[in-house]
């Protein structure tokens, strides 16, 4: 049957042609036109301050560290002076130790100023106690049986009183600093370690000594630097917008000091290594650094000064990346990354008048929406009315016309669906009710149930079958079929290989357990019913008590076999009636009666 064609009065106009006129038109013309003026100002801004930012911090920090590691050689150079004119009696310890102390005093960052012999491996030093800052005067020689002995200092730099003895002897000739010095024959920085004495993540810069020819090595003077302690506070100071970071890495990219107060040294058991930047618990740092390795396929392949803008969770950073190298072995990279948003006071500033026009634009286009937005709302709020009692179960509300063309579509939509639900929901009740008499009524058993062997729904006819009060207790008893059910579970296994391949089986007969124990024969008709992708959801079918009829099977079978045997027994007695009654068995008796059988045998 052809639907009559709906006519729209001249009233009726598309919804989407009333909502971008009277809204979206206006506020986009407005808003757009001096957001993207301010936008641009506020975008040239930010580039503007964020550069100058970089360079400045990254200049700073390059200034810092020029002078946190001369004064390292500085020290090394006059104590290698001292060393080889003999003002340091590194050998024997007997005197020097109120030029290290002066030394230590004037250079704070400095954590132990020292040398080694290359005599017998002697050490003679003075270090900064990291448990209170005093200085103290520690050395070890064959007198000392190569076990390092510690002394306070006066305020002079002289010994004074003995403090304690270490338990390891130390051989200053097997240390890094040591031979990275006596391989490289000039001055030398070693990579990071933990210190012997403080248990700290130290770097040492180190010088060999050579005696008055130049040709033989009287030893090593180095100078160690405490990184995390010192030139960390300095990152810190540092002003990084709002949230910035500033960090120091290697070419290996180990976390040389950053602006946080993470740990530096991962613990390893009983050794400890220093952290890789891209394994920081800082997100800022952890993500710029994996950002760097990957775009520059690790960090060996700066030569110059980077500066790049990157995207974290969404948000734009400004990053700068400055190469840091001393000449006497220290390589590293100064990173300084700034997030956008730390900028957004000055972008906020310059945006003021345009949140003024924007409000100007909205005042107008919220008078006119006002108007407009009465009229839809009232007919948007009668369909929503309207659905919320069809939701609730009323099958009964209608929706009057709309001005709106789409809005009046949707509310006859509406009204002609309410009518199909209420006469859909009358032919399922129906039709539900006819099913569950059948289903509860039948007098085969009906079932559904899981390829995993436990049963969905089983009928009253069933339940009765294996000798159970109710379905549900049925149901509830039975977890596996086929080990529950099956008096041979290997016939279970058989009626689902020829169900899943034939989606059907007819006639599957099978002995299986009533709820008492009881053995019955049961034939099932069933099909496999699949979802849109082909797999099996469960199996439905009828099943039949066939136990009597097994029994008459049998009793036939047996009345079959019986009757055979007198059919056989009869046939036998005949053949031998025709066979005596012949002419030829009689002529053969009677020959037999004449034979005299002792003459025979005789």
């Amino acid at each position: 049957m052809k639907l009559p064609v709906r006519l729209q009065s001249p009233d009726n106009l598309p919804l989407r042609v009333v909502l971008i006129v009277l809204f979206v038109g206006q506020i986009v013309g407005a808003v757009g036109l001096v957001g993207y003026l301010s936008f641009r100002n506020g975008q040239k801004a930010v580039n503007e301050l964020a550069i100058q930012l970089r360079h400045e911090v990254t200049a700073r920090i390059e200034q810092e560290l020029q002078s946190y590691f001369e004064t390292p050689h500085e020290i090394n150079r006059l104590n290698a002076s001292a060393f080889a004119r003999g003002i340091l009696d590194v050998d024997g310890a007997g005197f020097g130790e109120t030029q290290l102390y002066q030394q230590m005093r004037i250079a704070p960052t400095i954590a132990l100023a020292y040398c080694g012999s290359a005599r017998n491996g002697e050490f003679f030093g003075v270090l900064r106690s990291p448990e209170n800052g005093a200085l103290q005067l520690t050395y070890s020689n064959p007198s000392t049986q190569n076990l390092r002995r510690y002394y306070s200092l006066d305020v002079r730099g002289e010994r004074t009183s003995f403090l304690w003895q270490a338990e390891t002897p130390y051989d200053s000739r097997q240390r890094p600093w040591y031979k990275a010095a006596a391989l490289a024959e000039r001055p030398q920085w070693t990579d990071i370690y933990i210190a012997f004495t403080t248990g700290l993540p130290n770097i040492t810069a180190s010088l060999p000594v050579y005696d008055r020819s130049g040709k033989d090595v009287l030893g090593v003077c180095a100078t160690d630097v405490v990184l995390p302690e010192e030139f960390r506070t300095f990152l810190q100071s540092l002003q990084i917008g709002q949230t910035g970071q500033a960090f120091v890495i290697d070419r290996q990219g180990q976390l040389i000091s950053n602006s946080t107060d993470e740990p530096l040294m991962v613990n390893d058991g009983d050794t400890a290594t220093p952290l890789l930047a891209i394994n920081s618990s800082d997100q800022l740092v952890q993500n710029t650094a994996r950002y760097l390795a990957q775009r520059f396929n690790g960090f060996t392949n700066f030569t110059e000064a980077q500066q790049l803008q990157l995207q974290l969770n969404g948000k734009r950073q400004f990053l700068e990346v400055l190469p840091f190298q001393d000449g006497f072995g220290l390589d590293w990279l100064i990173v300084v990354v700034v997030p956008e948003a730390d900028f957004m006071g000055q972008i906020n500033a310059n945006t003021r008048n345009t949140i003024l026009l924007c409000g100007l634009a909205l005042l107008v286009a919220i008078a006119l929406s006002v108007l407009t937005a009465r009229r839809i709302t009232r007919s948007l709020l009668r369909l929503s009315q309207a659905s919320d009692r069809l939701a609730q179960g009323h099958l009964d509300p209608q929706v009057k016309s709309s001005f709106i063309a789409e809005i009046d579509t949707l509310a006859n939509s509406f009204n002609k669906m309410t009518r199909q639900l209420k006469q859909s929901f009358e032919t399922i009740r129906i039709a539900e009710e006819n099913y569950r008499s059948i289903f509860e009524n039948a007098l085969e058993g009906i079932f559904q149930s899981s390829p995993e062997g436990h049963f969905i729904n089983v009928n009253p006819a069933l339940a009765r079958l294996y000798g159970y009060d109710s379905p549900q207790e049925m149901i509830d008893s039975i977890t596996d079929i086929g080990s529950q059910l099956y008096v041979d579970p290997a016939r279970r296994a058989d009626f689902q290989s020829k169900i899943d391949q034939q989606d059907s089986v007819t006639g599957f007969q099978y002995q299986c357990y009533c709820k008492d124990g009881k053995i019955i024969w049961t034939q099932i008709h069933a099909r496999a019913v699949r979802s849109s992708q082909g797999q099996v959801l469960y199996y439905e079918g009828i099943v039949q008590d066939i136990t009597e009829r097994k029994r008459r099977e049998d009793e036939l079978k047996r009345q079959l076999a019986e009757l055979k045997i007198e059919i056989d027994q009869q046939q036998r007695q005949e053949e031998v009636a025709t066979l005596t009654a012949s002419s030829y068995f009689q002529e053969v008796q009677q020959e037999v009666a004449e034979v005299d059988l002792d003459e025979f045998w005789s």
